[in-house]
C-alpha cells in the first residue's frame, strides 16, 4: 500500500530493534531477547520489532514467536543477505510479518536468491545498501531488481553493519553518487527509495524529498523508534553478558523497584562510565564558578546570539553557514564510514521543517502502518467545530502576556508578547494558564524563534506536542464534554508526538485540567502571544475549594467501583458539595466510563472528577495517583482502593478533626465474604444502610496490618503535606503504599487512628500489586 499525498500527515516508525547476535557473532540467550522483546513492547511502544541474526537462526525466531504474539508484537527478520537463505517452508514456519534484506554489496546474484525465497514465502522484503560502494554497478539492472522490494534503504553509515569504510574521499564521493542514481532509478519505477544519513548537499536536490538525515530519521514510519535503535546500537559491540545485564536493568527501572545500584551501574554497562563520573564531578566541583541567568532582556538577548554563535562555530564553516542546518547533521555522523565526504553550504533562507522536503516522496504502508496513517488522516468532526470555534466565535476570556510567565526562570514580559530564553536544552513550561473543566477551546501563538516542540502540558506526565516546522504556529487545543479532544496546529488536526518513557498523550481528558504552555529545545529565544479560552460559562470551575478530596485509581475494578461510589454518596453528616472524588482510569479497560457517566447522572451533587490515563500506565498506580492528588482540592485528601466501602459517618469524622492532625486512617477493614459481597454488587444490600449488621457477619476483621504502618486501601492526609511526601511510581504498587505511609509518619508524626470507624473490603479473591488480570 503506497501514497504520494502531500497533504497526509507522516506518521513516526512504530519499528524496534534487537539482535540475536552482536557485532562478532556471539549469540544472545533466547532467554534475553525475551525480555528485550518486552522492554521494545511495554516499554518503547513498538509495535514491530526486527531481529538481527544470520539465515541459520530461523529456530530462534520461531521460538520467539509465542512471546511476541502474548505481547502482541510482529517479529522481522533482519539479515545480511550473504550466503544462501533458509527454505521457504522454515521462513513460514516462523511466521514472520516481513524480512530486512541487508548487503554491504550490491551482489545481484545473492539478492535475487533471497527475495526469490521471500516471494516464495508470502513475504514483504525491505531492502537496506549499506555504503561505500564500488564502481560497476550496473543502475538499470540494480533498478529492476530492487523494484521487487516494498521499499529501499540506502545507507551512508549504520551502527549494524560490519562492513569496512571507505578507502578515501574519493571513494566516499563516487558512493554518495551511485546511491544517488539508483535512488533516481528507483523513484522512477515508483518504489519507496530513502538515502539514510546522506547530507543533503551531497545529492542532487531532485533527490531531496528522499533524503532521510538525522532530524528525519525518527519521524519516517520506515526506519526504527528512537529509544530502541539507541539501545541497540550502544549494545551492538558488547559481550551478550553486558547485553543481559543492561536489558534487565532497564526494563527492572520500569517494571520493579528503582533501585539506585542499577541506576548507578547502567551507564558503566553501556559505554565509558568513568569518564561520565569524571565530567559529573567536574560539574559539581565548578558549578559555583557559573555565570548567573540574565537579570535583563540586553543581557538574554547578547547571551542567546554568543550561544547561537558557539554552536554554529561547533558545526564548522560549512555546515554552520548553511541554510538546511536546521534540518541536516551534516557530514559529521558518516565521517567514519564516507570520511572526506564533499559538502558545500547552501545560501538562502532557512528552512526549518524535517519533513519540508520529503512531504512530497512517494511512501509505502504495510498494514499496520497503513491503519495508523488512516486514524490519524481520517477526518475529525472534533477538528472541524475546533476550527469553527475559533474562527466564528470570541473567545471568553484573554490571558494577556501579564498574566503568565516561564515557571521557574526569567522571562521577558511585553504587550502582547511573552519572551522565553533558553541556555540549555530540554523543557520549558509557562505557569498554570487556568482551571478548566470539558468542554473549552484554548489556543497560543508562538513565533519569533524556534523550537523542536511546542504545545501544552497537561500535568507532569502528560504532554501534548507537535513538532515547529516554521518560524510561527498557532497551536489549539480542543476538548469535547466527554473527553474526546483535538489536537491542531495551524488548523490542521495533528497527532501529538511521542515522549517514550517520559510523557504520555491520553486518549481522552478529564476535568480539573490545569494547562500550561510548554516547548522543547528552543533555539535561544521564541515567543508567544496571548492565550484565548473558549469555554460556555455554566461549565467554569467554581474557585471555592472542598472539605474533602477522595482519590480512587480504578483499572478492572469497575463493579466495585459503583459500589464504593454509590456509599460515598450517602455519607451522613457532611454535604456533598464539599466532596470531590477524583476517579483515574484507562477508556476502554473496563467499564469505569459508564460507571461515572451514570452516577454523574444519578447524584448530580456528587462531584467526580474523571482523569483518563493511557493503556501504559494501567499498573503504574503510583504515577496514576500522584497525578490525581495535584487535582485534588480537598483540605483532607482521601486515598481509596475501588475496592473498598467507608463508614456512613467517616467523612464527617474526617473532617471534624483537629488542624494539627495531619495524617488519619480508618479502624481497620472487615474482609466481605463472597457471597455478602456478591449481594453488595447486584444491589441486595446496601452498606449505608446495613453498615451494622454488616460489621457484625460472616468475614475477617484486619487490623494494623504491614507491621502497623498504615497501607493503601484508605489513607487520609491534609493536602499540604503532599508536597513532602508522594508515591513511588514503578509499573507495579507492591510495597509503594506502605511506603507512602511510612514518609507519612516520618514526616507527620503517628497517625490517627478513626477509632470504631472501619471500611469494608469488598472481596475479589486475589491481591493484585502488578495489575488484575480480570474484571472485578
Amino acid at each position: 500500500m503506497t501514497d504520494n499525498d502531500s497533504t497526509i500527515e507522516r506518521i513516526g516508525p512504530a519499528r524496534g530493534i534487537v539482535f540475536a547476535r552482536n557485532a562478532r557473532s556471539k549469540s544472545v540467550p533466547a532467554p534475553t531477547l525475551e525480555q528485550w522483546l518486552r522492554l521494545n513492547r511495554a516499554v518503547f511502544k513498538c509495535e514491530k520489532v526486527d531481529v538481527i541474526a544470520r539465515a541459520d537462526d530461523c529456530e530462534t525466531l520461531r521460538l520467539l514467536h509465542a512471546p511476541a504474539e502474548a505481547l502482541d508484537v510482529r517479529l522481522s527478520l533482519r539479515v545480511d543477505c550473504t550466503g544462501a537463505p533458509p527454505s521457504a517452508a522454515s521462513l513460514r514456519t516462523a511466521q514472520l510479518w516481513d524480512m530486512c534484506l541487508c548487503t554491504p554489496h550490491p551482489d545481484f546474484a545473492e539478492l535475487d536468491v533471497w527475495l526469490r525465497t521471500c516471494e516464495q514465502a508470502g513475504l514483504r522484503a525491505r531492502v537496506q545498501l549499506d555504503a561505500p560502494f564500488d564502481s560497476g554497478i550496473n543502475i538499470a539492472r540494480a533498478g529492476e531488481l530492487l523494484a521487487r522490494a516494498c521499499a529501499v534503504n540506502i545507507v551512508a553509515a549504520d551502527p549494524f553493519s560490519t562492513a569496512p569504510p571507505a578507502r578515501n574521499a574519493l571513494h566516499s564521493d563516487m558512493s554518495a553518487k551511485l546511491a544517488a542514481e539508483l535512488a533516481g532509478d528507483l523513484a522512477s519505477r515508483g518504489i519507496e527509495v530513502n538515502l539514510v544519513g546522506f547530507p543533503f548537499c551531497a545529492i542532487p536536490n531532485d533527490l531531496w524529498a528522499h533524503v532521510v538525515n538525522g532530524p528525519q530519521y525518527f519521524l519516517d514510519h520506515q526506519q526504527y523508534k528512537r529509544e530502541p535503535f539507541a539501545l541497540a546500537a550502544a549494545l551492538f559491540r558488547r559481550d551478550p553478558m553486558w547485553v543481559r545485564l543492561a536489558i534487565m536493568m532497564r526494563l527492572g527501572q520500569h517494571t520493579s523497584t528503582n533501585n539506585p545500584i542499577d541506576r548507578i551501574l547502567l551507564p558503566w554497562v553501556m559505554d565509558h562510565a568513568w569518564v561520565r563520573a569524571r565530567v559529573w564531578a567536574l560539574h559539581k566541583l565548578t558549578r559555583h564558578r557559573r555565570a548567573a541567568l540574565p537579570a535583563s532582556p540586553a543581557e538574554a538577548e547578547l547571551e542567546v546570539e554568543r550561544q547561537r554563535a558557539a554552536r554554529l562555530a561547533a558545526r564548522g564553516p560549512v555546515c554552520g553557514t548553511c541554510r538546511l542546518r536546521r534540518i541536516c547533521a551534516g557530514a559529521a555522523p558518516i565521517e567514519r564510514n564516507l570520511p572526506g565526504l564533499a559538502i558545500v553550504s547552501l545560501p538562502g533562507e532557512d528552512i526549518v521543517d524535517p519533513l519540508f522536503f520529503s512531504r512530497a516522496q512517494h511512501k509505502y504502508y504495510d498494514p499496520l502502518d497503513a491503519a495508523r496513517r488512516d486514524a490519524m488522516s481520517a477526518p475529525s468532526e472534533i477538528a472541524q467545530h475546533a476550527n469553527a470555534i475559533v474562527t466564528n466565535t470570541p473567545p471568553a476570556r484573554e490571558i494577556d502576556s501579564f498574566e503568565y510567565k516561564v515557571d521557574g526562570t526569567w522571562s521577558w514580559q511585553l504587550p502582547g508578547s511573552l519572551r522565553w530564553f533558553s541556555f540549555a536544552g530540554g523543557e520549558k513550561l509557562s505557569t498554570p494558564l487556568a482551571r478548566l473543566d470539558p468542554p473549552f477551546t484554548l489556543s497560543v501563538t508562538f513565533g519569533g524563534g524556534i523550537a523542536d516542540y511546542i504545545g501544552f502540558a497537561l500535568g507532569r506526565g502528560c504532554r501534548l506536542l507537535c513538532p515547529m516546522t516554521a518560524f510561527t504556529h498557532r497551536v489549539v487545543l480542543h476538548v469535547e464534554s466527554d473527553g474526546q479532544y483535538a489536537f491542531l496546529r495551524d488548523g490542521q488536526a495533528i497527532r501529538p508526538a511521542e515522549f517514550v518513557g517520559q510523557f504520555y498523550a491520553p486518549t481522552r481528558l478529564g476535568k480539573g485540567i490545569e494547562p500550561r504552555i510548554a516547548a522543547w529545545n528552543i533555539d535561544g529565544t521564541i515567543g508567544t502571544q496571548a492565550v484565548y479560552i473558549w469555554q460556555p460559562g455554566e461549565t467554569r470551575v467554581p474557585d471555592s475549594e472542598y472539605l474533602v478530596s477522595i482519590v480512587i485509581v480504578c483499572t478492572r475494578y469497575s463493579r466495585r467501583l459503583q459500589a464504593s461510589l454509590r456509599n460515598i454518596a450517602h455519607q451522613q453528616g457532611i454535604s456533598m458539595d464539599g466532596v470531590e472524588v477524583i476517579v483515574a482510569f484507562v477508556p476502554g479497560l473496563d467499564a469505569t466510563n459508564d460507571v461515572i457517566d451514570s452516577m454523574q447522572l444519578a447524584y448530580p451533587s456528587l462531584t467526580i472528577v474523571p482523569t483518563p490515563f493511557a493503556p501504559e500506565f494501567a499498573n503504574t498506580k503510583g504515577l496514576m495517583l500522584n497525578e490525581c492528588l495535584d487535582k485534588a482540592r480537598g483540605d483532607w485528601v482521601m486515598v481509596l482502593d475501588a475496592d473498598i466501602v467507608l463508614a456512613p459517618d467517616m467523612l464527617a469524622r474526617l473532617t471534624a478533626l483537629p488542624a494539627d492532625c495531619k495524617f488519619a486512617i480508618p479502624d481497620g477493614r472487615k474482609m466481605l465474604s463472597r457471597e455478602t459481597t456478591a449481594r453488595v454488587l447486584l444491589g441486595d444490600i446496601t452498606p449505608w444502610e446495613s453498615w451494622h449488621e454488616l460489621l457484625e457477619g460472616a468475614g475477617e476483621y484486619r487490623m494494623r496490618e504491614a507491621d502497623g504502618v498504615p497501607v493503601g486501601y484508605c489513607q487520609c492526609v491534609r493536602r499540604e503535606c503532599l508536597d513532602r511526601v508522594r508515591y513511588e511510581e514503578l509499573h507495579h504498587f507492591e510495597g509503594a503504599d506502605w511506603k507512602f505511609g511510612k514518609d507519612m509518619r516520618d514526616a507527620f508524626g503517628m497517625e490517627y487512628r478513626l477509632d470504631g470507624t472501619p471500611v469494608l473490603h469488598l472481596d475479589h479473591g486475589s491481591s493484585n500489586w502488578y495489575g488484575a488480570s480480570r474484571h472485578y
